[in-house]
């Protein structure tokens, strides 16, 4: 069985500030037909990083993005589980 990824589920960050965007419901979707990016072509190691948010350039409305794939690790390793505080 072959499981199908969400693009909608792709985590978007500002590449200025590091915190999280938040865009309306179909954004990415949009965004990834304009850049003509297959969806089937993405996966949970996917994120889209803005050049910028309405909280770090707060005149601007529109921002450039790109579609990034995180690795892993090089060497083999596992990657450190992220801790919250």
């Amino acid at each position: 069985m072959t499981r199908k990824f969400d693009p909608e589920l792709l985590y978007v960050e500002c590449h200025r500030c590091g915190q999280p965007v938040l865009w309306r419901r179909g954004m990415t979707t949009k965004l990834l037909k304009l850049a003509k990016i297959d969806p089937s072509t993405l996966d949970e190691r996917c994120v889209i990083l803005s050049e910028g948010c309405p909280g770090c350039v707060p005149d601007e409305t529109t921002f450039t993005t790109q579609v990034i794939r995180l690795n892993k690790e090089k060497d083999g390793r596992s990657s450190m589980l992220a801790v919250a505080n």
